[in-house]
């Protein structure tokens, strides 16, 4: 019983960044229980301090809040696995791109596309030069939010120029459209497609390239993985548990391709009445908290539903640009500082 109940304490304990616990992970040793008292090691296979600390003060913290006074752990270093020639060769990173940035939601109508254009502009105004790739096929909304209808030109060895609009370099499905007709693909082209906007795109040398992925855990984000290795990927949620739930699983796909999740963005996290001021939580509240919490991972911002944000998106501006000085622009300029100093770490 008291090993059921130690294994069940230390399944609370999740790898930073991954929604799997270190149980699951192999990172538990040598358990052993006495009055009051226990024992093990942990078997670590990384080097990075910061995580080791996250990890031992959990797992202290969870044996504590079970009853357990006196904690003896005995930190395991690995050896390291040298690679093997026939082992598959790690995802090559898109040419001249420092950093890929995923923005990502488990379902639509979060605000993804407003929450990635937002992130853009704000790593920009930090003087980092930066791409936007809306990679969302059914629905390209890269052309609205930054207010761009020219397209694309090719150049010598057919790559495509991307379009330059606030300083930023742009590229989307959408420009290339010419009527409203839907996308209606299958996987295959849509795999096709995704491999060509990373590729056979002039990005040139730039620090961040932003990612705006459609919703869910379909093609596009598989072939993602498969094609390049991601700096990290932010979810944008919404503060109910409805969306939520899809959060989990967007979060457990990028754990399985070992893609780290920087952060949780709350998007339309509360209202606040022009006339009177009254703070309204419209999609209930303290969503985006529970989720970083159970992921380990920050809570990178909390942006309101506001009128502003919508204006500013209707005209083609990301707010940072439209009302650079308003308070929702200030969360995403404070949201990308945030950025910066994970990738850096």
């Amino acid at each position: 019983m008291n090993q059921d109940k130690l294994k069940s304490l230390l399944q609370q304990v999740k790898y930073p960044g991954f929604s799997k616990d270190v149980v699951t992970f192999g990172l538990i040793q040598n358990v052993q229980e006495t009055e009051g008292a226990v024992e093990l090691g942990v078997k670590f296979t990384t080097e990075k301090e910061e995580v080791r600390q996250q990890i031992l003060s959990d797992i202290e913290k969870v044996l504590r809040e079970g009853g357990y006074e006196k904690i003896n752990i005995e930190i395991i270093q690995a050896p390291v696995k040298p690679a093997q020639p026939d082992e598959a060769a790690a995802p090559p990173s898109i040419p001249g791109v420092k950093h890929t940035i995923a923005v990502a939601s488990g379902k639509g109508g979060v605000g993804k596309s407003t929450v990635a254009a937002n992130l853009a502009a704000a790593l920009r105004k930090q003087g980092h030069s930066v791409g936007i790739l809306d990679l969302d096929v059914y629905g390209p909304s890269l052309p609205i939010t930054m207010g761009v209808h020219e397209t694309p030109k090719v150049q010598e060895g057919n790559k495509l120029q991307p379009i330059q609009k606030f300083d930023m370099s742009l590229m989307s499905l959408g420009f290339l459209l010419n009527d409203n007709s839907p996308v209606i693909w299958r996987g295959a082209m849509v795999s096709k497609m995704v491999s060509q906007f990373l590729f056979d795109v002039n990005w040139g040398d730039i620090d961040y390239l932003i990612l705006d992925l459609p919703p869910g855990t379909g093609d596009v984000q598989l072939t993602l993985v498969q094609q390049i290795a991601l700096t990290g990927a932010i979810i944008v949620t919404t503060p109910q548990d409805l969306a939520l739930k899809d959060v989990e699983r967007g979060a457990n796909m990028f754990s399985k391709v070992n893609t780290p999740v920087l952060g949780i963005v709350e998007n339309m996290s509360y209202h606040i009445c022009p006339s009177c001021g009254h703070k309204s939580q419209i999609f209930s509240t303290g969503g985006g908290t529970k989720e970083s919490e159970r992921l380990h991972v920050p809570l990178l911002a909390k942006i309101p539903l506001n009128e502003e944000i919508m204006k500013a998106g209707e005209s083609g501006e990301p707010l940072v640009i439209y009302l650079p000085e308003s308070e929702a622009a200030t969360m995403f300029r404070t949201l990308a500082q945030k950025v910066t100093e994970l990738v850096e770490k």
